[in-house]
């Protein structure tokens, strides 16, 4: 297992024994996203998870659950936990159905639904962002429980990697005022992926893109801030540089899906 921090390790441990309290079920448990690809930021980044549970959850597992990841996520980073079957595995579809997902985008939520309303929420819903986190587990994520991801999977195709990082993209372009630093960081590993099927993290961004040498000095500049600011450093962007850097990157992706 690649190492990382104690006190993330320790965090998830603790996490997920919490979990195993209430929910025995749980056969597989992968690290993904910058814990597993090397590029974790204490201040930045989230804690990425995925769980396989054998069956489908009852309401009172969901309930536990949300409860569970409403005191144990910030507590000190981030969570970001998805909970899929064997069932949905081993007949992959995309975008692919799941169990139970949280992100602190959805405390709110569930925060302010009834308790007896909350666990209703996620029902019926898919998520193309799964494709993602599978591939990045499948090339450089960590099995933190349980058998590879490769020997459970079955109907997995990069197109729908493709697909996923192209719906986060156009969310990206439009957001990138709102989230300068995960916007930029993440619409350049989109470009790689497209380009040269390269996986980053968003700590390498900057390193490919001066590898690649042909990047106009404005859109480099955009990028080593967001890398910058990323690494904790107090960044500032201008509403004409994210501009710019928006118009650009909008043009390169057009022309990949030429």
């Amino acid at each position: 297992m690649r190492k990382f921090p104690k006190d993330v390790e320790t965090k998830i441990s603790s996490f997920l024994e919490a979990i195993d309290e209430f929910l025995p079920t749980i056969h597989h448990v992968y690290i993904h996203g910058s814990l597993a690809m090397g590029g974790f930021h204490p201040k930045q980044s989230d804690v990425d998870l995925l769980l396989v549970v054998a069956d489908a959850l009852t309401r009172e597992e969901r309930q536990k659950l949300i409860d569970c990841c409403l005191l144990y996520s910030n507590e000190p980073y981030p969570l970001e936990l998805s909970i899929l079957t064997m069932a949905q595995l081993e007949d992959w579809c995309h975008p692919s159905p799941f169990e139970f997902h949280y992100s602190e985008g959805w405390r709110s939520r569930f925060e302010e639904t009834r308790r007896e309303e909350r666990t209703e929420l996620q029902r019926g819903f898919t998520d193309p962002d799964l494709a993602a986190h599978v591939l990045v587990i499948l090339e450089r994520g960590i099995t933190w429980r349980g058998q590879p991801l490769h020997e459970l999977l079955c109907g997995f195709d990069s197109a729908h990697f493709s697909d996923s990082i192209r719906i986060d993209a156009l969310d990206c372009l439009k957001t990138i005022e709102k989230n300068p630093i995960y916007s930029v960081l993440n619409l350049i590993r989109g470009l790689a992926y497209e380009r040269e099927h390269v996986l980053l993290s968003k700590q390498e961004t900057l390193g490919w893109l001066l590898e690649n040498g042909h990047f106009p000095e404005n859109i480099v500049d955009v990028i080593r801030k967001a890398t910058q600011g990323y690494e904790g450093a107090v960044v500032t962007f201008h509403p004409q540089e994210l501009d710019e850097f928006r118009r650009y990157m909008r043009r390169q992706l057009q022309q990949k899906q030429k």
